[in-house]
């Protein structure tokens, strides 16, 4: 697995389960509230896997997977009942 392409999709991971937690860095502020924050990281790392479909090793699109399944998954969880 090429450690570059899993240190951004564990960073990307990391951060959005962070915002969906409510947990924003000092200064992002101004991004929205912590839902927005998350949806956009959640929505880069589905363009990530789009957009390297067919072209990445077993492992980082298992990596891949798994951590996009496990954050669309909190998200609705997280989602605010009316």
């Amino acid at each position: 697995m090429n450690r570059h392409f899993a240190s951004l999709v564990l960073g990307l991971a990391h951060q959005a389960e962070a915002a969906l937690s409510g947990s924003l860095p000092p200064g992002a502020e101004g991004a929205g509230d912590a839902r927005a924050v998350a949806q956009t990281l959640i929505d880069t790392l589905g363009m990530l896997a789009d957009k390297t479909e067919g072209r990445l090793e077993p492992d980082e699109r298992q990596l891949l997977d798994q951590a996009l399944t496990g954050l669309r998954f909190r998200y609705v969880q997280t989602a605010p009942r009316s």
